[in-house]
This record gives structure tokens, C-alpha cells and sequence, in this order.
């Protein structure tokens, strides 16, 4: 059964074939442990017994075999039984991988493969409450690509999307692995950084600026390459349920860090703007 089992666990098959005359109390067990690994819950069963096994056939429904043949086996019969479990698990592999697909497609940004403002919507509620488990805080950077409609008036949008996918991945490479990054809208995105203090989400915000404006970005323009430079806004809070207004404190800082001449990181109240105050920049 072990090696039946952990054979079942490396290789994605359409069907597992059980006899319970051979196995005799095991085939039971075989099913139990099939349907208790994620990997193989949804891999049909055919289990094959004798007359006198009905009984046992009947707890092995129960425990999640999808079928049964009773011996002496028909081969029509067999095979009749197998294609007919292969193509509904086939059939359901399908529609798994249909929905999945529409479910990224609705959580996902096509352009940058970065998540959308609907999957941050959907995930502060659990980050934030992290703050009450933890007592450590949750800091913000809200980010913008510095005039980035002369961007687009200038090269195109094609060259455009080019700068968004490339700063996407430039600062998806210096996160952690448990940051969450988004595209926020535009040519915005926003960083949700777990348990960072404010000294650790500043440090990160310079890092990131850096990492934007120190190296051209390789774009299909006859130069081939441009510069670009972000603008990044930092909060932090650790009121689990201050999510709403952590993020303005985040543009707040973003949209003084434009006033100041973008290229430059602030950090929301230390030497920051009255929210009020009139803006002097543009994208």
C-alpha cells in the first residue's frame, strides 16, 4: 500500500485500480489515504472484488472510490468503466483549470502578472489582522513612475508597457516573499510590507528608488534604452483596522514626494505636507 501510495503522490494518474481480493482490508486503506492528500483527492478509484466483498466495496464508496467491478472481470466491462471514469476526471480537470485561469484572469494585472487592486481589496482584512496576532506593524509604499505620460507621448504606449513590466519586475526582485506587491492603477502600485517598522519600510522605499534610477531601462526605442525614476510614498500603522487609512497616509506621502520633484522617497509624518496643501507636479 506504501508504495502504491507514494507512487500515486509523484505521477498525475487518471485512474488507480484497487483490488480488494489481493489487498484484502487495504484497498479500504488505500482509499482513505488517496482522498486525504491534496494531490490525489481527485483521482478516481475502480475497485475490483469478489462476490463476497460487496460489503466491503459498499465502505469503500463510502471512503471515496468512484466505482467497482465485481470478478470474474468482462474486459468490455473493465474497459467501459475506465474510460468512463478517465473522461470525467478529465473533464474535471478541465473545468478546475477553467476556473483557475478566470480566477488569476480576475486577481491579476495581464500586463505586469502582479496582483490587482481587487486581490488587495480581498487581502488587507487578513494582513492587517496579522497586527493583533503578532504586535508588530504593517508599513505601506505607494510608488509612481515619474512623468510617466511623456512616456507615453513621447515613445508610445507599447513603450510604456515595456517601462511597467520591467519596474514590476525590478521591484518584485527586491521584496521578501511574504510582501505582497499590486498594481494600483496606472502607473501606481503599492506594497504591503507585514511586521516592517517605519525605519524598515524606509530603508526598502530608498532601496527600491535606487534600484529604478541607477540603471537604464532597455525599452524598443532607436537609443534603446531610457531612464526612468519612481516616486515612493511610506506609512505605517499598527491599527489592524486601519487599512483605508493607511493607504492615503501612503499616497499622501507619494503625492508630496511629487511636490518635492519626484525621484525621492517620504515618509508619511515626518516633514510631509499638510494633506491639503496645492500640488505643483503632474504624473
Amino acid at each position: 500500500i506504501a508504495d502504491g501510495l507514494r507512487a500515486a503522490l509523484q505521477t498525475d494518474f487518471d485512474l488507480i485500480v484497487g483490488s480488494l481480493t489481493l489487498m484484502q482490508e487495504d484497498g479500504l486503506r488505500l482509499c482513505s489515504s488517496v482522498r486525504s492528500h491534496e494531490r490525489t483527492r481527485q483521482c478516481p478509484i475502480l475497485l475490483l472484488g469478489d462476490d463476497h466483498d460487496l460489503q466491503t466495496v459498499a465502505k469503500g464508496l463510502e471512503l471515496g472510490a468512484n466505482d467497482y467491478l465485481v470478478k470474474p472481470i468482462d474486459r468490455n466491462e473493465l474497459l467501459a468503466r475506465v474510460r468512463s471514469q478517465v473522461r470525467h476526471k478529465r473533464n474535471h480537470d478541465r473545468l478546475r483549470a477553467n476556473y483557475e485561469e478566470s480566477l488569476s484572469m480576475a486577481l491579476t494585472d495581464p500586463l505586469t502578472g502582479l496582483f490587482n487592486r481587487r486581490y488587495l481589496a480581498a487581502h488587507l482584512p487578513k494582513l492587517m489582522a496579522r497586527i493583533e496576532q503578532t504586535k508588530r506593524p504593517v508599513s505601506a509604499i505607494m510608488l509612481d513612475i515619474d512623468l510617466f505620460k511623456k512616456v507615453n507621448d513621447t515613445y508610445g504606449h507599447a513603450v510604456g508597457d515595456e517601462v511597467l513590466k520591467e519596474v514590476a519586475v525590478r521591484i518584485s526582485r527586491n521584496l521578501r516573499n511574504f510582501d505582497t506587491m499590486a498594481r494600483y492603477g496606472g502607473e501606481e502600485f503599492i506594497i504591503m510590507m507585514p511586521e516592517a517598522t517605519p525605519e524598515a519600510a524606509l530603508m526598502v522605499a530608498e532601496r527600491l528608488r535606487m534600484r529604478i534610477a541607477s540603471e537604464a531601462f532597455p525599452v524598443s526605442v532607436p537609443a534603446g534604452e531610457i531612464n526612468v525614476t519612481i516616486s515612493l510614498g511610506v506609512a505605517t500603522t499598527d491599527d489592524p483596522k486601519g487599512a483605508d487609512e493607511l493607504i492615503r497616509r501612503a499616497d499622501h506621502a507619494l503625492y508630496v514626494a511629487k511636490n518635492r520633484g519626484r525621484n525621492c522617497v517620504v515618509m508619511w509624518g515626518r516633514d510631509d505636507l499638510p494633506p491639503d496643501a496645492p500640488s505643483t507636479a503632474a504624473g
